[in-house]
């Protein structure tokens, strides 16, 4: 190489160095910028968390609608991440999803654990508490209003979508337990604000009961705030349900009949009976044994055992059927002859027979555990929803009123008391997914009242997830709902039945799907069954249930050309 080529290659060198550490000295220089600005802009806009004394904090924003400016309001859940924006002495404007929002500075806090700290909360309702999440329910009950002291709240137990806090952890009488987090309030205000302003009732057991009774058993103890509308993407709910009732054995033994009857009929449901009058359970049970000194007394009439009924209930689904669980629930003479602290018994503590049956009362926190724990179990097979049937107190208790021992232990009304097992019921079955149907008597519906059996309907339909009343024409007298003879005018029947239906949903804006049943047994016949499916169509629903005693084959064969699809064509 000449003396010449090596000068260049060594000037060459020299300036690709220096080239070099140019490179080197702006990627530091960015580098630097990089994790520099964020920190910077932490700094003057940091990140707070939304604290809220509800589940979420009401924001107002303005926005221009075409040449017009209007404000709409933004609920911003508790928990929510935000950024500082500008902080004032009062007020701090904050960032949200990219929208700026006003927000007192009592509403902002450090850190995520700080927002969900809540000191007191107050029940909209009596609520038993619990030993532990999910658990037994304990005989120490909170009432609507009172003020109970937070111990904890934990950070796994924040809907970080709606801000809802699931459990509190709470202390009473110097012990604590857990309280379902969608009951409660944290301020006395909001737990006792009167949610039933547009709800009416009759006054007509004041007479047995006194002045009073009525307002107090119907509106002051109960719990009537908007639910939130409940529905699982992988058990879909459907408004035309076209089910049939039948008994497991008529099932077991008739399966190709009844699969069959949805390529034949609009049936696409079916509700089968898991638990039946008597306390009978008809599968092989593990429930029983927790609560019977005689489990077997209950299983006696069990047709399968859990995995049988399971595989059944899916060729059920499979063939496409929407398979609903029927469960006598205080219709319970086996529970009741095995448990008789928790019965209705006289004054002198001796049982006694309503209705030719001994009856647990509904007042028994165990008669609810030992029912939900059984239809716990049942959801686990697979069904789509639970139905709880005679979900009430016997009827013609208040001429004995003076003779009985309801176990009334809370000082509860009827009424409060069925509404505090379905939302027992709800809490404790939502986890598996399956919908909660409550059967209702239909003269409560229309006199508006309970008729001291415990059934006020607004108060079920605000729990429950289906109402489905039993408006059987030959139950109503001659004038009912102005019409001459109901017996006589299914389509008329069920159309202002269903009318009267949905007046009451409104009052309290329900969620609540209505199916209703309908009668199909003698002497109605299979046109007499279409007239009833076109009046429920004519009030604008869809959906019914067929009751036919146990569905026995021969029975339905007889109307099954009445099984239309409830489907209302648009």
């Amino acid at each position: 190489m000449t003396k010449k080529n090596k000068r260049r290659l060594q000037i060459l060198s020299r300036e690709f160095m220096h080239h070099k550490r140019k490179v080197e000295i702006c990627f530091l220089i960015v580098l630097s910028i990089l994790i520099c600005v964020p920190k910077l802009d932490a700094l003057v806009h940091p990140t707070r968390y939304i604290k809220s004394s509800s589940d979420t904090l009401p924001c107002t924003i303005a926005y221009l609608d075409g040449k017009e400016a209007r404000q709409k309001v933004v609920h911003i859940p508790r928990g929510s991440e935000v950024r500082v924006r500008q902080k004032g002495t009062s007020t701090t404007q904050i960032s949200y999803h990219d929208q700026d929002f006003t927000v007192a500075n009592e509403n902002l806090v450090n850190t995520l654990e700080e927002a969900i700290q809540i000191p007191y909360v107050y029940p909209r309702r009596l609520l038993n508490l619990q030993k532990n999440k999910h658990g037994k329910l304990s005989d120490v009950v909170v009432h609507k209003g009172e003020k109970v002291k937070v111990v904890a709240t934990k950070l796994k137990d924040l809907n970080r979508k709606t801000g809802r806090i699931r459990w509190y952890q709470v202390e009473k009488k110097h012990k604590t337990y857990w309280i379902k987090g969608s009951h409660v309030e944290t301020t006395k205000a909001e737990a006792t604000e009167n949610y039933a302003k547009d709800i009416v009732y009759s006054s007509y057991w004041d007479e047995d009961y006194g002045k009073g009774y009525s307002k107090n058993a119907y509106v002051t103890q109960m719990d009537y705030k908007p639910q939130p509308k409940v529905r699982y993407k992988d058990n879909p709910l459907k408004s035309n349900i076209n089910s049939l009732h039948v008994s497991l054995s008529n099932l077991k033994n008739h399966k190709e009949t009844y699969l069959n009857l949805k390529k034949k009929t609009g049936i696409n449901s079916l509700t089968i009976e898991l638990k039946g009058d008597g306390g009978n359970i008809f599968y092989d049970s593990d429930v029983p044994k927790d609560y019977l000194k005689h489990p077997e007394q209950a299983l006696s009439g069990s047709v399968m055992d859990k995995a049988e009924l399971k595989a059944l209930i899916k060729e059920c689904q499979d063939a496409g059927y929407y398979v609903i669980a029927r469960s006598v629930t205080f219709k319970d003479s086996i529970f009741a002859k095995q448990n008789k602290k928790e019965s209705i018994v006289d004054h002198k503590g001796n049982f006694i027979t309503i209705n030719d049956e001994y009856w647990p009362s509904a007042y028994s926190r165990k008669a609810w555990m030992y029912n939900v724990d059984i239809c716990k179990e049942i959801a686990q097979l697979g069904v789509n929803e639970i139905q709880f049937d005679y979900c009430r107190f016997p009827d013609g208790t208040a001429s004995q009123k003076d003779t009985l021992n309801l176990r009334n232990k809370y000082k509860e009304s009827k009424a409060s008391a069925i509404q505090g097992f379905l939302t027992y019921a709800k809490d404790e079955l939502q986890p598996y997914h399956v919908y909660v149907a409550a059967d209702i008597f239909a003269w409560p519906v229309v006199v508006q009242d309970d008729q001291d059996i415990g059934q006020f309907f607004p108060a079920m339909a605000n729990v429950v997830d289906v109402v489905s009343p039993m408006p059987y024409t030959d139950l109503f007298e001659p004038g009912s709902m102005e019409i001459a003879d109901p017996s006589k005018a299914p389509k008329k029947t069920l159309y202002k039945f269903s009318e009267t239906t949905r007046r009451q949903m409104e009052e309290i804006g329900t969620h609540a799907q209505y199916r209703t049943w309908i009668q199909a047994y003698a002497p109605f016949t299979a046109k007499d069954i279409k007239k009833e499916i076109q009046g429920i169509n004519q009030a604008g629903f869809e959906g019914y249930l067929i009751w036919y005693g146990n569905g026995d084959p021969e029975d339905i064969k007889s109307v099954q050309k009445g099984f239309i699809d409830s489907k209302i064509s648009k």
